[in-house]
């Protein structure tokens, strides 16, 4: 019999019950991976994470990353949302204002910085391991559009055509014209399964520029943004994911590619509203000499609760 301490929190977002949920479990050294896997299953969120001693000099801790239904190299919610915890815990001791922790992911030493009140956690802030990487490979506009339930007028098209992005996790990344035609999209699973399954970028993630669109009946903590997305997930247990670090990463590279200035660029994302768990994305690419440098995805935590799990056999 053996007994694991788990914490769970909602990411990317300053308010319980909603943002993206995560569970965090400590003490799984050495367990194989088909138990790491059921263990996330059990939990049946988005993503779980199994935090560990650190391997290699550079990092804070090894954390290793779920979906119900495999492990994954990198994603933004988990890494986040793990570095909130093990501060806010104790379990990696708050030093200062701002702190930085690394976490040790498949994808490589991936930092987070935090910054504090009081000693308590109030924004964490990845760094991609990879810069942004594009692949065109779906060029059957009206096909795309039809998985997501629109149609090619609803695309914006010219140099913001769809492609896959990738900062470690690709997504199919498709701009709309209006927040309304985000609202509007439904995935049409046999149209995906035509498209985009076993695409290199299979996910869906559709977005429009918000700017204009302010919607008073918003909840509080995602008013004023720049960006209304959402992301699509088929084939995993969660069809449709509240908040996506790893999707906004690659949007934050593919519209730092389109911007004809260096600098920060900065953009604030919306995401989960239609699924009643409303997320607020803080992203920036940093660019230089017309190239990116380094892309960031950042946002609140919430911990929601926190226990054990045994394992008897």
């Amino acid at each position: 019999m053996r007994t694991l301490r788990y914490v769970t929190a909602d990411v990317f977002t300053s308010v319980p019950f909603t943002g993206n949920q995560l569970a965090v479990v400590f003490g799984a050294e050495g367990l194989p991976t088909e138990t790491l896997q059921a263990i996330t299953r059990e939990f049946n969120y988005a993503e779980s994470t199994f935090v560990m001693a650190a391997e290699d000099a550079r990092t804070t801790r090894r954390v290793r990353i779920f979906t119900p239904e495999m492990e994954v190299p990198f994603a933004g919610h988990p890494t986040i949302g793990t570095a909130h915890v093990l501060v806010a815990t104790g379990e990696v001791p708050a030093t200062g204002d701002q702190m930085t922790v690394v976490l040790g992911e498949n994808v490589g030493p991936v930092p987070v910085s935090l910054r504090l009140e009081s000693g308590v956690p109030v924004h964490a802030q990845l760094t991609t391991a990879l810069l942004p990487e594009e692949r065109v490979e779906v060029t059957d506009l009206d096909a795309l559009a039809a998985a997501v339930g629109l149609t090619r007028d609803d695309l914006v098209g010219g140099d913001h055509m769809p492609t896959g992005a990738s900062c470690g996790l690709p997504f199919q990344i498709i701009p709309v014209r209006s927040v309304a035609a985000v609202t509007r999209a439904r995935l049409d699973q046999a149209a995906w399964r035509r498209v985009l399954d076993g695409t290199w970028a299979p996910w869906p993630m559709v977005f429009a520029m918000a700017r204009d669109e302010q919607d008073a009946s918003l909840p509080a903590h995602v008013q004023g943004c720049d960006i209304r997305a959402r992301v699509f997930v088929p084939g995993s247990t969660v069809p449709e994911d509240p908040a996506t670090g790893s999707a906004n990463a690659a949007l934050a590279g593919y519209l730092a590619a389109r911007t004809p200035r260096d600098g920060v660029l900065r953009w604030e994302v919306a995401q989960g509203v239609e699924m009643g768990r409303a997320s607020r994305l803080s992203t920036e690419a940093e660019k230089s000499q017309g190239a990116v440098q380094a892309v960031r995805v950042g946002g609140a935590s919430v911990i929601m609760c926190e226990g054990t799990l045994t394992l008897r056999h």
